[in-house]
């Protein structure tokens, strides 16, 4: 199967030019194409800083979380069922897959069950990706382009802040940073001009997502279809792609002990009881990035079309809009209103290809390097905002950890400092009351959006539950887990009397209400919270 075009690139066709001299380019885009790779030196400076990002990350830990804090209880609760052989989706109720489960998990296993261990977790993960990207990139694209695609990777792997939100508001939501880095690397094997057969490197990544966060793999579906036209296609690919997800498949199914339906039932309810968040408040917030977006990637097919290349610049506007919309669906079903890091990987790309075309005799040679300074910026500008995020990370370990009422109160979690000092006060109060009433071999369960209990007090996990509870996130009256398999498994059950996320207040009183009255009994109260005992 051969597709009707491909991308530009260095094996576009030179002969218009071959009774005229080489045009020289400007100094700028000549500077682009220097083989920097080739030089050991600058190689070994690669790695170094790449694994310096990754051991900055694991230095970070979770100190100085700023927002979202009851997110890390979530995965960290997740890692903790994991470790004591619960299966996701089987054992307990989750939005996500397995993955970033196991990930945390062996953070927790390295840092011997401290919550630093969640940045560990992140850091090799990131490290994995660099990886990744630069076995992708290297073959592909020019040296310089190489190394910008995985220092921006990497980056968008590693950064604590929520995808998009200001770099100071360090959190802990890695799961949708490892996401857009998957789809980044399948955007660059499926626009690949050379048409190498890398398609297993594509079906592993769909089949991650797969286990990862199921909108990233409808997004990634949907992206590789619209990214057919822009490459050669060959049956040795797509036997690729099928081996390579069936690969990656086989091995989660296994783990899920061969069963998918417990995968699918959560997978359902968490489709009927989110839908995509789509604003007017959202578009006010894009639009100017989406504005520049669209103008350089039109500017650029302008420039590829005057050079005689018409479709490769058909090629360039397909994919640049395929990715746009891939970005803005992904922001729409994440809680997530700004930040779109796959333009900004489609933009290198883009750059690279415009870079190393032969010049075209006659050809205004400023217009390569007008468009190489315009795409540029905007690289600039988003590898400078995530690293930003790194920066205000390693600077919370450092100067803000003395910081007074940021501390939880065990020892699992002296690694995590939160400047959300309500929660913090209410996480520590929730601690206080649980020690005063627990027995031997008691597990807990929480009505609030996660259960920090079991890790921080070392309790065993019980089967059924929830990661978090989001109302009209993961449950809603409609879609929720039935009240035994939420509770049933619980000697302990603690309700926040005000909750972390405000959907609760009703919600919870509504649909698990009944059941905690008939099966529950209230044995202590705090400020913020009250405990129940099952009365069996």
């Amino acid at each position: 199967m051969t597709g009707a075009c491909q991308i530009p690139g260095k094996d576009a066709d030179p002969g218009a030019t071959r009774s005229h001299p080489p045009a020289q380019p400007e100094p700028l885009v000549r500077w682009w194409r220097e083989p920097f790779l080739d030089r050991r030196g600058v190689c070994l400076t690669f790695w170094l800083v790449l694994a310096g990002l990754c051991l900055a990350r694991a230095y970070a830990g979770l100190s100085g979380i700023q927002t979202y804090s009851h997110d890390a209880f979530g995965v960290l609760d997740g890692a903790w069922r994991v470790l004591h052989g619960q299966t996701p989706h089987a054992d307990f109720y989750t939005p996500l897959g397995p993955i970033i489960y196991l990930v945390t998990a062996l953070g927790l296993v390295i840092s011997h069950g401290g919550a630093e261990g969640h940045g560990y977790s992140q850091a090799i993960a990131g490290m994995l990706l660099a990886a990744w990207a630069y076995r992708l990139a290297r073959p592909r694209s020019g040296h310089f382009a190489a190394i910008l695609l995985c220092l921006l990777l990497v980056l968008v792997a590693i950064n604590p802040s929520s995808v998009g939100e200001p770099p100071i508001n360090t959190s802990c939501m890695a799961y949708n940073r490892y996401g857009y880095v998957l789809v980044a690397l399948l955007l660059l094997e499926s626009i690949d001009p050379t048409g190498r057969a890398a398609g297993a490197s594509t079906g592993a990544i769909l089949a991650l997502l797969l286990f990862l966060k199921i909108s990233y793999f409808v997004g990634a579906s949907a992206l590789l279809a619209a990214l057919i036209p822009c490459r050669r296609q060959s049956r040795d690919r797509w036997a690729g792609i099928v081996c390579g997800f069936l690969a990656v498949f086989l091995a989660f199914w296994a783990y899920l002990d061969f069963k998918l339906i417990p995968m699918w039932n959560d997978l359902r309810m968490v489709a009927g009881a989110k839908s995509p968040r789509m604003s007017w408040f959202i578009v006010g917030n894009l639009y100017p990035w989406v504005a520049f977006y669209l103008a350089f990637i039109w500017a650029a097919c302008r420039h590829l079309a005057a050079g005689g290349d018409r479709e490769s610049a058909r090629v360039v506007g397909l994919a640049g809009i395929s990715i746009l919309l891939t970005g803005i669906f992904l922001l729409a079903t994440n809680f997530q209103f700004y930040g779109l890091p796959l333009n900004a990987v489609m933009a290198i790309l883009v750059l690279d290809r415009i870079c190393t075309r032969p010049a075209v005799p006659g050809a205004a040679r400023w217009k390569p390097a007008a468009l190489l300074a315009c795409g540029g910026l905007f690289v600039a500008g988003i590898v400078g905002f995530e690293a930003l995020g790194l920066g205000f990370a390693v600077y919370g370990r450092q100067v803000w950890a003395e910081e007074p009422h940021s501390t939880f109160n065990s020892p699992v979690l002296a690694g995590f400092r939160s400047f959300d000092r309500p929660y913090v006060d209410l996480v520590n109060d929730g601690l206080a009351l649980v020690a005063e009433h627990r027995r031997p071999g008691d597990t807990i369960m929480s009505l609030d959006f996660s259960n920090p209990f079991s890790y921080a007090l070392g309790m065993p996990p019980a089967e059924g539950g929830s990661i978090t509870l989001h109302y009209r996130g993961n449950f809603t009256d409609a879609h929720h887990p039935a009240p035994d398999r939420l509770l049933g498994h619980a000697d302990l059950v603690m309700v926040a009397i005000v909750p972390t996320e405000p959907g609760l207040a009703k919600s919870i009183p509504r649909i698990y209400g009944p059941y905690l009255a008939a099966h529950f009994s209230l044995i202590g109260e705090s400020r913020g919270w009250r405990l129940y005992r099952h009365a069996s």
